[in-house]
């Protein structure tokens, strides 16, 4: 029996479970004659859908967990050159929507409006009840192992808690259509009893399956939705326990490995990073041959081509975490891609000399800034990307960092962040993004380098970084800090492109620490109205552009994250997204219209943000739960700084095992299940205005030994300790109030 979350979903009259959120008062219905992809696509105002994928085949699911919508990846187009600037890749898809499912009838009488929760944090539970009886309904997209079949299984435990027996009848409806430029995806559903299987051989039928529930008894049933081209997984999933299996091995390539975080005092932050990084992880799309695809903006099933390289890359963050066996699928498409022959659309007319690598600094350096993060989180073996095509990619991008290589004291310059241009001559994000690949060639992949290229690349990161805070950090409204671009006349760009996020992510890339304040300073700047694109009214960044459309874009939103200078400032932070997180725990890109007047009115606008999810798990781990892991030099840190009282990462994948984290008030403990000794250093952050009286690890002082730091607005205490395989250590801080407090 897998537990359930109990913030995150809703209950059977569509109340949100989480009271707090905005969407608790927005439509959970699927209309008929929706089409969610008309000539505009930014005017959309998707409906509600959960989503459920093992990356070979994408679905929506409708509020009674109804398929409406199918993909998958056929094959992929190049298109760099020929298309929008963001986009290097069209997938080709097979596709249909429709209505795929069964109405459940308990005494002739239809069970409607059931609640949704999610199993483990990653596969929704429908329930509901009529009279007597209770219907449980799990439904899964099958991974086993390496295995990914095609197809939707609907796993139902019908329970009679009456004294009298029910008549149970299932209605099978399967009705779908296809859609223009993609090819059909045909679908066989078929029931599953006491492992008798009723076949619908194909689309526009109904059928009818009757039986009994005697009193006081529990049964289960399958419903069934093959998507294969020979019913080949109607034939394998024959009988409730083979079913039975399959759900067990897809919780545990879900449960992946990130780990589980608990927060007692309000457990919804710790379901909401789990829902984020299934948002993250099904936005990828792989082919049959297990390649990548590339990706939608986020998890919700749509038939358009586009795959945007910037929104790949930052799902991809999120994946790193949970799943490496997939970002490195991901890697692997970045570095075959990522660097075009040549710069086009309208920034490369104004710039016919730019270079394809120019085209987009930071989509060039993607792939080798994420298979450095994935290294260090997971060991250089865990890096399996197809060798001939990562080391022509690594001999590229070294050669163009070099051959493009700014004058001391200068920066790249590119014409485009994603779809939209870079701000200024000299792009503040985009040079960090440089940064950190110049870094990562020289940290991990030196082995694969030319002669000399190693020093070249090291004298350019240094050059970077001191050309970033030379150019780049200015004094704004009396406060110094990064600013999105500058000019090569020194003029400053004075706005923050709410999709600009290599800012928000320059500490997790190694840039700079979390409580740089130059960062800061420009995240609070950003969401003032000192910034002429912050919207006061719905507190985000607005991304109007040359219409209507656009609207309040979610990166700039996490990037608010950023700008906390206290717990309560980090609290206020989170709680923000939490308003506009939807009822499944997802963001979605656009949550306010242009020029919104009422910030309770948030739309399902544009699709799910992959892009958001991938950030947010990068930021929770990193910056607020304050780990950072170096697998291969057997390393980790834990030096959290978060809103709570109390919380627990349990579970976390490191060096062929697991750590668990527990931090409570002052205490703080390290369990290591790894077969490691390792290398462990352990900070707590002490309230403002505490005074220190004595450190203590395992009830040993380390006073003398500890290191006390300055973090935000408060003292941190540090300590280093060697911890053994299968050791718990436990770091404690005694601390007293300090009357005489005087900090500035």
């Amino acid at each position: 029996m897998h537990s359930t979350l109990a913030s995150i979903g809703f209950d059977r009259h569509g109340a949100a479970r989480d009271r707090t959120t905005l969407f608790s008062a927005a439509g959970l219905d699927w209309p008929d004659d929706a089409d969610m992809e008309f000539d505009l696509g930014r005017f959309t105002h998707y409906p509600f859908s959960v989503d459920i994928s093992n990356n070979r085949l994408l679905v929506a699911l409708d509020r009674s967990g109804c398929i409406r919508r199918a993909v998958k990846a056929v094959g992929v187009q190049d298109v760099r050159g020929k298309f929008i600037p963001g986009v290097y890749i069209h997938k080709q898809m097979a596709f249909c929507e429709g209505h795929i499912g069964m109405d459940i009838a308990v005494n002739g009488r239809i069970c409607q409006t059931p609640g949704l929760k999610f199993a483990e944090g990653v596969l929704p539970v429908f329930e509901t009840c009529l009279d007597t009886t209770q219907f449980n309904t799990t439904t899964f997209v099958p991974q086993i192992g390496h295995d990914r079949p095609l197809c939707v299984i609907q796993l139902t435990t019908f329970t009679n808690d009456g004294d009298a027996p029910a008549n149970i009848e299932l209605r099978t409806h399967c009705e779908t259509t296809g859609k223009k430029d993609t090819e059909p995806l045909d679908v066989t559903i078929a029931i599953v009893k006491d492992d008798n299987i009723t076949n619908v051989e194909s689309d526009e039928t109904r059928q009818t399956n009757d039986f009994i529930i005697e009193a006081h008894q529990t049964v289960q049933f399958a419903f069934i939705a093959d998507f294969s081209t020979n019913n080949e997984n109607i034939k394998e999933f024959v009988s409730i326990p083979t079913i039975a299996s399959a759900l067990e091995a897809t919780f545990n390539a879900r449960k992946g490995t990130l780990g589980t975080l608990n927060i007692p005092e309000d457990p919804w932050f710790g379901e909401v990073t789990t829902r984020a990084s299934e948002l993250a992880r099904q936005a990828m799309l792989l082919l049959d041959d297990g390649t990548s695809a590339g990706s939608f903006w986020g998890s919700n099933a749509n038939p358009l081509p586009d795959v945007w390289t910037r929104d790949f890359g930052y799902s991809t963050m999120g994946v790193l975490e949970s799943d490496p066996a997939l970002a490195n699928t991901a890697i692997e498409f970045l570095a075959r891609y990522g660097i075009p022959a040549k710069a086009w659309q309208r920034e490369a007319k104004m710039h016919p000399e730019a270079t394809g690598f120019e085209h987009s600094l930071g989509n060039a350096c993607l792939a080798i800034v994420l298979a450095s993060m994935l290294v260090q989180r997971h060991g250089k073996t865990a890096l399996t990307v197809d060798q001939s095509v990562f080391t022509t990619y690594i001999h590229q991008l070294a050669h163009d960092l070099i051959a493009s290589r700014p004058k001391d004291d200068d920066l790249y310059e590119t014409l485009y962040i994603s779809d939209g241009p870079s701000r200024g001559d000299f792009h503040t994000g985009s040079n960090i993004l440089a940064w950190a690949a110049a870094t990562a060639l020289i940290e991990d992949f030196s082995e694969m380098l030319n002669d000399g290229q190693a020093e070249a690349l090291a004298d350019i990161a240094t050059s970077l970084k001191k050309a970033l805070y030379q150019r780049c950090v200015r004094n704004i409204c009396g406060k110094d800090m990064f600013v999105e671009g500058v000019d090569r006349n020194g003029n400053v760009i004075g706005v923050h492109d709410g999709e600009e996020s290599d800012l928000t992510l320059a500490s997790v890339y190694g840039f700079t620490t979390r409580d740089d304040r130059y960062i800061r300073n420009h995240a609070q700047w950003a969401h003032s109205t000192d910034d002429p694109y912050y919207a006061p009214i719905t507190g985000g960044i607005d991304f109007w552009d040359f219409d209507d459309s656009n609207g309040i874009t979610y990166p700039g939103t996490v990037h608010g994250l950023c700008g906390a200078g206290s717990r309560k400032e980090l609290a206020d932070a989170l709680h923000r997204i939490r308003h506009t997180t939807d009822l499944d725990g997802s963001f979605w890109w656009w949550p306010f219209e242009h020029a919104e007047q009422d910030p309770s009115r948030v739309k399902r606008g544009l699709g799910k943000c992959g892009w958001c999810a991938g950030e947010f798990v990068s930021f929770m781990v990193h910056d607020i739960a304050g780990i950072r892991r170096n697998e291969d030099a057997k390393s980790i840190t834990v030096a959290p700084y978060t809103p709570w009282n109390e919380f627990s990462w349990d579970g976390m994948s490191f060096c062929g095992g697991t750590i668990n984290i527990h931090e409570r008030k002052n205490t703080l403990t390290f369990c290591n299940n790894t077969t490691e000794t390792l290398n462990t250093t352990l900070q707590i952050a002490l309230q403002p205005g505490e005074m220190l009286e004595d450190v203590n690890l395992d009830g040993e002082s380390r006073r003398y030994q500890a290191e006390v730091v300055y973090l935000r607005d408060c003292a941190a205490v540090r300590v280093h300790e060697q911890v053994k395989a299968g050791q718990t250590v436990t770091l404690q801080v005694k601390t007293r109030p300090n009357p005489q407090q005087n900090c500035r």
